[in-house]
């Protein structure tokens, strides 16, 4: 039979699921009408479904798109029935924010999802039998963390945890930093962005940090609070305030995670925000050349 020339095209699957995939992440909204397509476009949008992990009941906050999130209750839920295989989860959760959840349930979501590239550790998983040891198996390029969860007696001269070894962004919530803690911060090949909260660090270390960490390319000293009203912690005479890769700003405790969801989704994020006042500063865009904190006239 002759063709009649009106066949639909067929594409490749690869293809096929990129152009699903592509508008699930860009159009969040189509997301409940993708998942009706078909069998296997819903398993391929489920991968999106599943990549970023937040605490429950915090979406109302973020002021963002929430479809593509899922809550940590609704992924242990998903875990513990059993429906889809262990490789399912590992193979599709990217981001992980594991905040008011317990050790039980810590260790539960590590040791299902090993192929998390950005984390945030805001619980207290050191109440039961050392869960953070499941870390080991996790190798993520971004964390935010108290480093006195994973070295809390470590000696001069021993390596962090494994976990650190893919870290390129280390966030540091530690409310004061021991003295070698720059000594370790060296050894980490990988990292190219530093950030420490308030006042956490000494200028002493600071400089260090600079002077030490080879590949640092930013190292931020943040602090909580309202952005407009960020007030510089160190004198301007400081070692670390004249190198053009330390930055200063505020971001407050309530926006801390809609910062790191946005940072999830390629957005501005404060690494952003910092590596764009690096650049401006450079260029000679910041007045004065000696201001090295982050203010609103910026318009990063």
């Amino acid at each position: 039979m002759a063709s009649s020339g009106l066949e639909s095209p067929i594409l490749p699957p690869e293809l096929e699921r990129e152009i699903f995939e592509t508008a699930a992440i860009r159009h969040p909204d189509v997301m409940p009408n993708l998942f009706l397509v078909s069998r296997r476009v819903h398993d391929w949008i489920e991968c999106v479904k599943y990549r970023t992990i937040l605490p429950a009941g915090r979406e109302v906050e973020l002021g963002v798109d929430t479809q593509m999130l899922c809550s940590d209750v609704e992924l242990l839920k998903a875990i513990d029935s059993e429906s889809k295989t262990p490789s399912f989860f590992c193979d599709r959760v990217k981001h992980l924010f594991a905040q008011d959840i317990t050790a039980s349930q810590f260790r539960t979501l590590l040791s299902t999802c090993k192929n998390i590239d950005i984390l945030a550790v805001l619980t207290s998983p050191r109440t039961e039998a050392q869960p953070m040891f499941e870390l080991q198996a996790i190798h993520p390029c971004r964390l935010s963390i108290e480093i006195s969860d994973l070295v809390p007696s470590l000696p001069q001269d021993a390596h962090f945890h494994p976990i650190l070894t893919s870290v390129t962004h280390l966030d540091l919530y530690d409310t004061k930093h021991r003295d070698d803690f720059v000594d370790h911060l060296a050894l980490l090949h990988t990292l190219t962005h530093l950030s420490t909260w308030n006042g956490s660090a000494s200028v002493a270390q600071m400089s260090a940090a600079l002077s030490k960490c080879r590949g640092l390319e930013a190292l931020v000293d943040m602090h909580g609070g309202n952005p407009n009203e960020i007030h510089p912690t160190f004198q301007d005479d400081a070692p670390c305030t004249a190198d053009m890769r330390f930055v200063s700003m505020a971001l407050g405790d309530n926006a801390y995670l809609r910062d790191w969801v946005v940072g999830t989704q390629g957005g501005m994020d404060f690494w952003a925000r910092a590596d764009a006042f690096i650049v401006k500063r450079r260029h000679g865009d910041i007045k004065p050349s000696t201001r090295y904190w982050i203010e609103e006239s910026d318009g990063i």
